[in-house]
């Protein structure tokens, strides 16, 4: 077989044994179809509603009831912003929110970020009345050991605001080439970072009910903590809430739970270690505790209740009815 034909056949495969509207989607090579998308887009928001800056100068210019400062889960992540937490967050309390995008925020250290603009004094309680700070548990321990407070993240970046008046492309599809690439890397040459283990009960909708996928990195990080990374992770969170308390402004912590996490307690003949990260954060935490939104005390309630996708099926991030949960929870501390 000529080989540009094995590799047309190989992209046909793929677009017909599987779809990409999600994360895990292209990887896990999961059997879903867009149709279980389309179920859980149905009641979303119409419009987005909050601002997206890049610079610190320019929400100086007005007063901002709301600064969010996150990874993905703060920026679209699951089925685009319209779902997010922060348009729930904006559209169900009527507050001026406004989201601050650094040139990837996927990458970014949020706390990093936030430590540097209140440093800056970018971040006061004459512009900034409530700061949001997201950040997902598995880069927790990792972003906290490399935080500092000696120098700032923040090159001098030009004024330039980004409005978002149009809904945003949901997990743009990848090329049919790359679907093939990650196949071959993946399936022939290397081991797959998505995981798939089997659920003691139905827990999501769609073609796969009692399946789970999720990403490698949920149990390869935040699994053992020691006592210096310990420290570094109170460290951490102890320099931000002391200088959001000089700085008059009032701090939320949000922690988004690992997908294995959340799910960990149900699936069939566990092979992986127990996280416990957000426990710990609570105890370690414990004198601050009421500043703190930890999402899965929120969220796993619902499937001990048999609620089904509380997570995306097809998506390492937690679905928009769960982001309305997680929205109220962060407005009821709000000031």
């Amino acid at each position: 077989m000529p080989v540009w034909l094995f590799f047309v056949s190989l992209a046909v495969y793929l677009w017909a044994t599987g779809d990409n509207t999600g994360d895990l989607m292209r990887l896990a090579l999961i059997k879903g179809g867009p149709e279980y998308r389309d179920s859980i887009c149905l009641n979303l928001l119409p419009r987005v509603y909050y601002e997206s800056v890049d610079n610190d100068s320019v929400m100086r210019a007005s007063t901002r009831d709301v600064l969010v400062i996150g990874d993905s889960f703060s920026h679209g992540g699951g089925v685009g912003k319209e779902g997010d937490y922060v348009n729930y967050l904006a559209h169900d309390s009527e507050r001026h929110v406004t989201v601050y995008t650094p040139l990837d925020p996927t990458l970014s250290s949020p706390m990093q970020i936030a430590y540097d603009l209140l440093k800056l004094g970018g971040v006061d309680s004459t512009c900034i009345k409530n700061l949001v700070v997201q950040e997902v548990e598995r880069y927790v321990v990792g972003r906290h050991i490399e935080f500092t407070t000696q120098h700032t993240s923040l090159a001098r970046p030009e004024l330039k605001t980004v409005q978002n008046t149009a809904p945003a492309t949901p997990n743009a599809e990848a090329s049919p080439l790359l679907r093939v690439k990650d196949y071959i890397f993946y399936h022939c040459f290397g081991a797959n970072p998505i995981y798939d283990e089997k659920l003691r009960q139905p827990m999501f909708g769609g073609a796969q009910p009692d399946r789970l996928y999720f990403y490698n990195e949920d149990v390869k990080f935040g699994i053992d903590v020691d006592d210096k990374a310990l420290q570094k992770v109170k460290d951490c969170f102890d320099a931000v809430i002391d200088l959001a308390k000089e700085r008059g402004v009032n701090l939320v912590i949000l922690i988004a739970c690992d997908k294995y996490d959340m799910y960990q307690d149900f699936i069939l003949d566990n092979p992986y270690p127990a996280k416990t990260l957000n426990e710990d954060i609570a105890k370690w935490m414990a004198p601050e505790l009421d500043r703190f939104v930890i999402a899965k005390q929120v969220l796993h309630p619902l499937l001990e209740q048999g609620v089904k996708d509380v997570y995306l099926f097809n998506d390492t991030h937690w679905s928009p009815a769960s982001s309305r949960l997680i929205a109220a929870e962060v407005a009821k501390k709000l000031k």
